[in-house]
């Protein structure tokens, strides 16, 4: 998830988890602890591997059955997929019941705006950026609100200038 796991419990009349606990569904979270130098080592796998796979084995054991149904939400779809993947090719892939992708982009051979942001250019400037180890979240913050910018940008000039 970009955003912290209470995406999906914002309010009680907001909230997908009281919503799947009111089924009388399980749930848990798993949040992305916030980037700081300490992790500036860690590569995809980790996130794979110690991230959402001990996840998944967790709850299967702390629960005792033999497979979870798993949501992926923004960046962690993107993992996730990447999981089911790996969980497929070791002969484990019983160990996820379903999966849920939520605004998760899989395929990045048509990635629309995004492609704005991850030609030679840009990525030289991550680099620079993230030179501590990690992309300071409000350069990323910056990045999100360009692609919404007629509704943040565009309005404020037409309300003010125009």
């Amino acid at each position: 998830i970009i955003n912290k796991y209470y995406i999906f419990d914002l309010t009680p009349e907001k909230s997908f988890v009281k919503w799947a606990v009111d089924q009388g569904i399980s749930v848990f979270l798993v949040s992305w602890k916030s980037a700081d130098a300490s992790m500036k080592d860690l590569i995809w796998d980790d996130y794979i591997l110690h991230g959402q796979i001990d996840a998944i084995d967790t709850v299967r054991d702390l629960l005792g059955v033999p497979s979870v149904h798993a949501i992926g939400y923004c960046v962690a779809g993107t993992t996730l997929a990447a999981t089911l993947a790996l969980l497929t090719a070791r002969g484990e892939a019983d160990k996820v019941a379903s999966a849920t992708f939520f605004t998760a982009q899989v395929d990045f051979t048509q990635a629309g705006d995004l492609t704005l942001f991850i030609d030679d250019e840009q990525l030289k400037l991550v680099d620079q950026l993230s030179s501590s180890g990690f992309l300071d979240g409000r350069y990323m913050a910056a990045t999100f609100n360009l692609l919404r910018g007629r509704d943040l940008i565009w309005n404020y000039v037409v309300d003010n200038y125009l």
